[in-house]
C-alpha cells in the first residue's frame, strides 16, 4: 500500500511506499485517528513532518500528523512512530467564541458552529484555510441548545452523538478542499427489507473473534437539570424516566444557560418556555453520554460473505447474533479499525456503544 503525503495546504510532498504497520481508526460520531510505524531514515523524517497530511488512495478521509517519535527497538532497528488525527480534529483548535443559541435541527446546529468558528468567523485569524461545508442532507433531529466558550470539536461530537449522526471531513485533492460532512449510516438490519441485510455471526463464519459486553456501569436514565436562579427560585427540569431499581438518577448544573443574554451592548430575553426546552436539551445531551453499554467487538473475516465498504460500513445499523450465547442485537457500527501490517490486513469492528475511555469521562465531567 502506498501512502500519499501532502502539506497542510494540500500540496503534494511525496509517497511513502513501505511501512511496518498502520492502524487507521474510523469513528462515526467522533474524530478518527491513526498510528504509523516505518523505517527511520532521512527521507521519512523529511516526508513525515508534523502537520503534514497522510492519505490512503481511494479513501474519503485523511489525517494530519501531530506526533512523532524516533526510537530504537530491542533488536537495534530504528523506527519512526507517527500519530495523528483525521482532518475533523482541526476543530479541536477552536472554541465557541461567545454564546450560541441553537434552536434548529441538529444538522444545521453543527453546520452553524463549524461555519461560525472555523470557516467564516468574525475574526478572520480564526479561519481554517481550505475548510468548507458539504451539502445539506435535511436530517430532522432537532435541538434547542445554548453553548458558550467550550471546545468546538467537543460540542460538535456531543450533538452528533446525541442525535446519532456521523461526522467526517472529506479530502478533495484536486480542488484542494477539506469538506466537513454530516451523514447517517444505512439500515442493514435483518428486520428491514429496503437494503441487503448485514448479519454478523460466528455461525455465518464472517466473524473470526467476538467479544460481547453488557454493562450498566455509569448508566443513567433520569436527570435533574438546574438552570439559573438561587434556592427555591432556581429553574429545574427533569428529563427521562424510570421506576424503582430501574431508575438511575443524575444531576446536571446548567447555570451557564441564561435566559438573558448581553451581547454587543444589547440585551436579549429568551421566553420561559424556550429556556426550559434548552434545559431539557442539555439533560438529553448528558443522558446520551451515559447509555447502557452493549457492544460486540469483532474481528472481521475478510474472506466471508460480507465485504467491507460494500455490504457494510462505518455508521451502518446491522444485526449481530450468537446462537451459542443466545444474543441478537440490532446495533450501529460506531468504530472500524483498519490494521495494515507486513503479515496482512485486519479489520476490527465495534458494534454499539463502547465503554467510555478515561479521556471521555474527564471531558464529560468538565463540560
Amino acid at each position: 500500500m502506498e501512502l500519499y503525503i501532502f502539506d497542510r495546504n494540500l500540496n503534494f510532498q511525496g509517497i511513502l511506499e513501505g511501512f511496518f504497520s498502520l492502524r487507521w481508526i474510523r469513528r462515526y460520531s467522533k474524530c478518527g485517528e491513526f498510528e504509523l510505524h516505518c523505517s527511520l531514515t532521512p527521507e521519512t523524517i523529511e516526508l513525515l513532518k508534523r502537520e503534514n497530511i497522510i492519505w490512503k488512495k481511494g479513501n474519503l478521509e485523511a489525517g494530519y500528523i501531530e506526533y512523532r517519535n524516533l526510537k530504537q527497538d530491542v533488536e537495534g532497528k530504528e523506527v519512526l512512530v507517527i500519530k495523528g488525527k483525521f482532518l475533523t480534529g482541526y476543530l479541536n483548535r477552536r472554541i465557541i467564541w461567545g454564546i450560541e443559541n441553537l434552536n434548529t435541527t441538529a444538522e444545521l446546529a453543527i453546520r452553524g458552529l463549524v461555519n461560525n468558528h472555523a470557516i467564516n468567523p468574525t475574526d478572520t485569524d480564526r479561519t481554517i484555510d481550505l475548510l468548507t461545508l458539504g451539502s445539506i442532507k435535511n436530517y430532522t433531529q432537532s435541538v434547542n441548545y445554548q453553548t458558550s466558550y467550550s471546545n468546538l470539536l467537543d460540542e460538535v461530537e456531543s450533538i452528533a452523538n446525541a442525535n446519532e449522526l456521523g461526522i467526517r471531513t472529506l479530502i478533495d485533492i484536486q480542488n484542494k478542499q477539506m469538506i466537513f460532512d454530516i451523514y447517517e449510516g444505512t439500515n442493514r438490519t435483518a428486520g428491514q427489507s429496503v437494503n441487503a441485510p448485514a448479519i454478523f455471526s460466528k455461525e455465518f463464519e464472517n466473524i473470526l473473534e467476538q467479544e460481547y459486553t453488557d454493562s450498566l456501569n455509569n448508566y443513567r436514565n433520569v436527570v435533574l437539570v438546574a438552570g439559573e436562579g438561587e434556592g427555591s427560585a432556581r429553574e429545574l427540569v427533569t428529563v427521562g424516566q424510570g421506576i424503582g431499581l430501574d431508575r438511575f438518577e443524575m444531576f446536571v448544573d446548567a447555570r451557564d444557560l441564561q435566559s438573558t443574554i448581553y451581547e454587543d451592548g444589547g440585551e436579549t430575553n429568551i421566553p420561559s418556555e424556550q429556556y426550559r426546552e434548552m434545559l431539557k436539551n442539555r439533560g438529553m445531551s448528558k443522558l446520551s453520554e451515559y447509555k447502557e453499554i452493549q457492544t460486540f467487538d469483532s474481528k472481521i473475516n475478510l474472506r466471508s460473505n460480507l465485504t467491507y465498504k460494500h455490504d457494510f460500513d462505518l455508521g451502518d445499523i446491522v444485526t449481530c447474533t450468537s446462537k451459542k450465547w443466545g444474543i441478537t442485537i440490532d446495533t450501529r457500527i460506531t468504530e472500524v479499525e483498519e490494521v495494515y501490517e507486513e503479515s496482512g490486513k485486519q479489520i476490527n469492528v465495534v458494534f454499539g456503544n463502547n465503554i467510555p475511555t478515561l479521556i471521555d469521562v474527564i471531558k464529560r465531567e468538565v463540560r
